[in-house]
């Protein structure tokens, strides 16, 4: 998602971060396309290793559209459908030059 923020902050993956940007919005499963692999990142080559360091699914976010999500490499989507309502646990994000990133523990369907 791209904010047109003022917010200079830094400080990394904050829950304030992700409360600021997102609360009270609807997330929605997209996992049609499957989990996708996040690699690391090589400063000294600057490329990817073949090194997987978290997994990532975009979401649909109601009222800021699509938002990639990075879990843990050990998360699976396991009882997600598709298109259902979902909430992310414990979710965190950071601002990096009007961008927002975010990450979470693990993702569930919201009751």
């Amino acid at each position: 998602m791209r904010l047109n923020s003022l917010n200079k902050q830094k400080g990394g993956y904050t829950p304030e971060t992700f409360q600021k940007d997102f609360a009270g919005r609807r997330w929605f499963a997209t996992v049609g396309g499957g989990l996708q692999d996040v690699r690391a990142w090589d400063n000294d080559k600057k490329r990817y290793t073949d090194q997987v360091v978290a997994k990532a699914v975009d979401l649909y976010v109601v009222g800021a559209g699509f938002q990639r999500v990075k879990f843990p490499t050990s998360f699976t989507l396991a009882n997600i459908n598709e298109l259902s309502e979902v909430e992310l646990i414990n979710p965190v994000a950071c601002e990096v030059r009007g961008n927002v990133y975010v990450k979470a523990d693990g993702l569930r369907e919201a009751n």
